[in-house]
């Protein structure tokens, strides 16, 4: 198996872009596929991504992994060949990744390597902490339901105090009743999460070095 990149939304001339990353589990080697629920509902984010993008001329991409489990750490390593592939389709434009629960992991081990982020229910590990970079934007939003008992909303905050000692503007939302899949108040997830990303992404098109906003 290998993972595969798909785009869910590209314009001729992208002003940015945006990378999906859905979840999985700690230990599988089974391969991912479209039916999986952490895959649907990080589709979910990457649409709502390019519906709010659109006008932006923000582009948007999924990546789907090879396998199911983190393992040794197999996600990390798709999500920087998808990160690679991206840059090479768009050099010079400024990059963001939107990470769902396994993915809000390897998005927070990524994010010294693109100008914005997003996690939401970021499964995160102790071991994470010290190799967590901020963005090159400066600007993180964590994203956490308050019920979950999938991945902890600690470790949200264990990551956006992190971010913070590295100089990092960070949003940390831990305030809404729900769940892992984060389905209750899926709207304002969604509007949070693409306002976020619109804001930083199109802040650093702007920026000396970046690409003129039009």
């Amino acid at each position: 198996m290998t993972p595969r990149l798909r785009t869910v939304r590209q314009h001729r001339d992208e002003r940015a872009h945006v990378l999906v990353l859905h979840g999985g589990q700690q230990h599988s080697t089974e391969p991912t596929s479209w039916r999986q629920l952490s895959v649907l509902r990080s589709r979910l984010f990457a649409s709502a991504m390019a519906r709010a993008g659109a006008r932006h001329r923000i582009g948007v991409s999924f990546l789907r992994y090879a396998r199911r489990g983190w393992n040794d750490g197999a996600p990390l390593r798709d999500a920087a060949w998808a990160l690679e592939r991206v840059r090479d389709e768009h050099p010079g434009t400024p990059v963001g990744l939107l990470g769902y629960s396994m993915g809000g992991r390897a998005a927070l081990r990524l994010a010294g390597e693109v100008d914005a982020l997003v996690t939401a229910a970021a499964w995160v590990e102790e071991s994470d902490l010290l190799l967590l970079r901020p963005p090159a934007s400066g600007r993180a939003l964590l994203l956490h339901g308050t019920e979950d008992q999938l991945t902890s909303p600690e470790g949200s905050l264990r990551a956006a105090e992190r971010l913070r000692e590295l100089g990092a503007e960070v949003t940390l939302r831990a305030d809404l009743a729900d769940t892992h899949g984060m389905m209750r108040h899926r709207v304002t997830w969604h509007r949070l999460a693409t306002a976020h990303l619109v804001d930083a992404l199109t802040t650093s098109a702007c920026a000396p070095g970046g690409r003129e906003a039009d």
